[in-house]
């Protein structure tokens, strides 16, 4: 009898699953755009989990479902680049049960559909970075108005020219430590990174200087956890916080499994630690000392304070809660070093393997600093041109964001040139997709190389040589390229872009510049005795295995990062 209602309802399940499907299907053809069936939503949590065991039997599929078995891998815009769009088209419908994923890589589309962000919202998904509160990022309307008002003042020249100042301390405290090592043989590149940018966060953004040498990987007297480790394994098992996040002391529950009990412990120890930022930021601004320092946090506090004692004003309309900035100050963190982090991690990899570059770069960092004075932020910062270059191009192929997801206000079109202006609206139970990877390597938008990693795409050189009568140098001659509209969008466009852009642009060039205006660096091999200069077949083998971990890339906490991080092995030298 058991046996007989247990297969009833798996049976009924079944019908209920194939019957959504169907509708689905039906609603996807009103937008005659190419179909791709899928029997799950690949965000559904069991096919997460079941989908990687069943990974190389997906492969055997026939050829009309292999696409199903490309899509429904959650890195598959990263592997697989522009190749489905080209195959299908600029649009693509995957029709689920229950829901259609749209997804775009047409420029034209894109801008249409991040400049307006009242008929493409952002989906409820992102209610997974309200872990501590609503913030920028999350909200939509004149909610994100009012945050968004609230926000944009934080990151200004001042907090730019502090960003530049605190990235040259750290990043020279980093390559000390990276010259130091035995015969400069560097195995945590990629952890150094991270520290340095979340030094450079805590100085700019919350006013508290760190070393490199401690700093977030010290545990603070009233405190069992690290800010860099509760940072990191909250950021690694956001949908286990978010699932518990209704009661964190069921998650410090003994009876809880241990790996659970810890990620608790991090949740709990980012709040004290969000507490005391609040609690101290308050206390130094009111001496002026503490006023006068220009960092993300007490620029919120203070205009959220000031919005607050106007009586003038509706203060729930023009202020944030303490539970709101909360939420900002973790988006901050989360935004303002994993992503950043990541690329000066990809960037010194790559200029590893491609060592041409490195003397490109160099070329210009030997014109522009002057080994005589310090590198200040207004003179310097505007001429590294093929610093920005290079941040660009890992951008591009290896941009920490690599998909953009959006819904649909009812009855609007999906804005694609191919389409006529009377084309079906977009069905109900839609989510669009922009697939940034797919146009960030769109042959159309790159030319004949766009996987090569060739920062010089990005600068266009003067039209004539220097002259007795144009001294110029040829560097500053240089112009840096402005892409097509549409087709390179890491920070996203329109009124939702990234408010901390120049943020992140400030600190990859600061901390480049320190690394490679007095070193060089090489891949090394593991087994390598330290110091040894490879050469030949040898160093060929090492870039092809630290290419391999550069590639080996998927989403290790909410953006993408190497998998193997550990196996990255490096070889820094003064030059």
């Amino acid at each position: 009898m058991a046996l007989l209602l247990l297969s009833s309802i798996s049976l009924a399940f079944l019908l209920s699953q194939c019957f959504s499907l169907y509708r689905s299907y039906q609603n996807a053809r009103t937008l005659g755009l190419p179909i791709v069936i899928s029997p799950v939503d690949p965000r559904n949590i069991l096919w997460q989990l079941v989908r990687p065991r069943i990974q190389p039997l997906l492969r055997l599929l026939p050829n009309n479902l292999i696409q199903f078995a490309i899509i429904s891998n959650p890195t598959w815009s990263f592997w697989d680049k522009a190749a489905v769009h080209q195959r299908l088209g600029p649009a693509l419908v995957l029709v689920c049960p229950g829901i259609n994923h749209i997804w775009v890589a047409d420029p034209d589309a894109v801008t249409t559909i991040l400049t307006n962000r009242k008929e493409f919202p952002k989906p409820n998904l992102y209610n997974i970075l309200n872990v501590f509160g609503r913030n920028v990022d999350t909200v939509n309307g004149e909610e994100w108005t009012r945050h968004r008002k609230l926000t944009a003042s934080c990151f200004n020249e001042r907090i730019s020219s502090h960003v530049w100042d605190e990235s040259l301390r750290q990043a020279e405290a980093m390559l000390s430590h990276w010259l130091t090592a035995e015969k400069g043989r560097v195995r945590d590149m990629v952890d150094d990174t991270r520290i340095v940018t979340l030094h450079v966060l805590s100085a700019a953004g919350f006013g508290v200087r760190q070393d490199f040498g401690g700093g977030v990987r010290k545990v603070p007297e009233g405190h069992t956890m690290s800010f860099r480790d509760s940072l990191m394994l909250i950021l690694f098992h956001l949908a286990m916080v978010l699932t518990f996040s209704f009661n964190l002391n069921l998650m410090l529950s003994r009876f809880m499994p241990k790996r659970i009990q810890r990620v608790g412990t991090a949740v709990k120890e980012f709040r004290q630690y969000m507490d005391e930022m609040l609690d101290n930021e308050r206390q130094a601004m009111t001496t002026k000392q503490g006023a006068s320092k220009p960092n993300l946090i007490n620029t919120l506090i203070r205009e959220s304070d000031e919005a607050k004692a106007d009586a003038n004003k509706n203060t729930s309309l023009f202020r944030l809660t303490d539970d709101e900035i909360k939420g900002n100050i973790f988006i901050f963190n989360l935004a303002g070093h994993d992503t950043t982090a990541n690329t000066l991690a990809y960037a010194i990899s790559l200029l590893a393997i491609h060592s041409e570059y490195q003397t490109w770069l160099a070329e210009e960092l030997d014109h522009v600093l002057d080994p005589e004075k310090a590198a200040d932020y207004e003179s310097t910062y505007p001429r590294l041109k093929r610093c920005q270059a290079i941040m660009y191009e890992t951008l591009r192929l290896y941009g920490p964001v690599t998909y953009i997801p959006r819904d649909a206000s009812a009855n609007e079109v999906l804005p694609l040139s191919t389409h006529a202006p009377q084309h079906p609206p977009i069905p109900p139970r839609s989510l669009i997709t922009l697939n940034l990877h797919a146009i960030h390597t769109s042959p159309a938008a790159w030319g004949p190389d766009p996987l090569a990693f060739r920062p010089t795409r990005w600068i266009i050189p003067p039209s004539s040589p220097p002259t007795l009568a144009s001294p110029r140098s040829v560097f500053d001659a240089e112009t840096p390229l402005v892409p097509p509209a549409g087709s390179f969008i890491p920070w996203s466009v329109g009124p939702r872009v990234c408010p901390g852009m120049k943020f992140a642009q400030v600190e990859f060039a600061a901390v480049m510049s320190a690394v490679f205006a007095r070193c060089r660096v090489a891949p090394s091999l593991a087994g390598a005795v330290a110091g040894e200069v490879l050469g030949g077949e040898r160093l060929e083998e090492a870039r092809r295995l630290l290419r391999g971990c550069v590639e080996d890339s998927g989403f290790e906490a909410v953006t993408l990062a190497m998998r193997r991080p550990e196996d990255v092995v490096l070889q820094f030298e003064e030059r």
